[in-house]
């Protein structure tokens, strides 16, 4: 391994990085790039020397109120000394379940402050604290800030149109032309005191905050080069205009109001990603709204997932026949089944094309089954081992999980059986009435 030129360990050493994890604590010497400096004195000055591995900090406070920030200032100080003019991910997470002294974030905050322009994602995930203090001494905004992840606990004055604080956090968002990611954690009345540039936004996650539909309806007119889109919504209002979203690949909303509306006058040509969720039934579900939306826009959707969109049994073949391109298939229902023999025969592949044939991965949830025993298996079993010679090729089945409602459990028995033989078979995994897990099916 030494024997390698010097530039080629620098790459090496990059990607010990867990770098698809920027919050994951890297200042354990289990982990790189401390490891890397414990094996020996040219890997120790190598990685001495690789400012790209220390570009990234990850500090906790609060697991007690008297708790001194982890790891401590010397060594965060350390850390960003060896970064050298490296953009930063910087993460401050609060652990702690109750509000503690702001000073210890502040003290955090004061060591990144005098690198923001260098800051590319900041989180700060701060739900037991206010907006720091020490942010609004900011003069200046993160000019080179791409990624934003923010929590803050209740905090009147962001609800205050002139307060220092309002102008602090526009300072941070707004100074850097190249913001594109945004993850709002908190009350959704201080984001709409902000001017962000809407207009660059690729990604927005407003999840787990309730926002009232029209605040989200002024967002999407803003910002029409979304790609991915994740709210929770409430306090339903008319739909006037229509919504053009053309780059827009993920969807995900859960409401408790009737969106409707908004699916009505929603194009998204390129969507791949959908999931509606409808938390209260008590109102209005958006089903037939949903599908003439995915019609409408010429969707061709990889991923499709539902909770108690109770579509009927027409309207959800219609949905079927428009998702030929459907890899993973997910409904919930607390009520009434949308999977019923109709479905399960129009899912099974034979002399003539089924519906859906590049399903991958198919979860029935939350009672919505009620089927004859053994269609259900039969659809699977067909799907399992695709036939090469067949007119009509299909994608072979890798994982199912199905939640039987307890009168339907008794009166799958033989589909019960199967499915647990079925997934003993390499290649497939299979999860009845029993919590889905990660491992490798392989």
């Amino acid at each position: 391994m030494n024997s390698q030129p010097e530039d080629i360990l620098r790459e090496i050493f990059k990607r010990c990085l867990d770098t698809g994890f920027p919050h994951v604590q890297p200042f354990r010497s289990t982990e790189a790039p401390m490891l890397l400096c414990r094996v020996c004195v040219l890997w120790r000055t190598i990685a001495l020397t690789t400012s790209e591995l220390w570009a990234r900090l990850s500090v906790s406070i609060g697991r007690k109120a008297s708790e001194q920030p982890q790891p401590a200032r010397d060594l965060i100080q350390l850390w960003i000394y060896r970064s050298k003019g490296q953009p930063l991910t910087l993460v401050l997470k609060d652990l702690g379940h109750r509000a503690n002294n702001p000073e210890a974030a502040d003290h955090v905050l004061q060591l990144f402050l005098p690198h923001v322009h260098r800051w590319q994602s900041i989180t700060l995930t701060l739900p037991n604290l206010t907006f720091p203090s020490v942010l609004v001494s900011l003069d200046s905004g993160a000019s080179k800030l791409q990624v934003a992840n923010l929590e803050f606990g209740l905090d009147p004055e962001l609800h205050t149109h002139n307060s220092v604080k309002v102008a602090a956090l526009t300072r941070l968002l707004t100074a850097s032309s190249q913001l594109h990611t945004l993850y709002w954690q908190s009350d959704p009345r201080a984001l709409q005191l902000v001017s962000i540039r809407w207009a660059r936004l690729t990604v927005l996650d407003l999840v787990p905050v309730w926002w009232p539909m029209s605040a989200i309806l002024r967002i999407l007119e803003q910002a029409p080069k979304l790609r991915s889109l994740s709210t929770l919504i409430t306090d339903a209002c008319p739909v006037v205009r229509p919504i053009v979203l053309p780059d827009l690949v993920i969807l995900w909303i859960n409401c408790d109001a009737d969106v409707g509306p908004l699916f009505r006058l929603l194009t998204a040509p390129s969507l791949q990603n959908l999931n509606v969720s409808c938390a209260n039934m008590t109102i209005p579900a958006p089903q037939m709204d949903v599908v003439r939306c995915i019609s409408r826009s010429g969707i061709r959707l990889h991923v499709a997932i539902f909770n108690s969109l109770y579509l009927p049994n027409s309207e959800f073949i219609d949905f079927l026949r428009l998702s030929s391109s459907l890899r993973l298939l997910e409904i919930s229902n607390n009520g009434a089944a949308t999977i019923t023999d109709d479905i399960l025969r129009l899912l099974t592949p034979g002399d003539t094309p089924c519906l859906c044939p590049n399903l991958r991965i198919i979860r029935f949830l939350e009672n919505s089954v009620s089927s004859t025993d053994t269609l259900l298996s039969a659809m699977v079993a067909a799907r399992r081992v695709p036939q090469a010679s067949s007119a009509f090729p299909i994608a072979p089945l890798s994982r199912l999980v199905v939640d039987f409602a307890e009168p339907e459990l008794s009166k799958h028995a033989q589909d019960i059986h199967r499915l647990r033989t079925l997934g003993q078979a390499t290649g497939f995994r299979a999860w009845i009435n029993e919590p889905e897990t990660t491992r490798d099916l392989y």
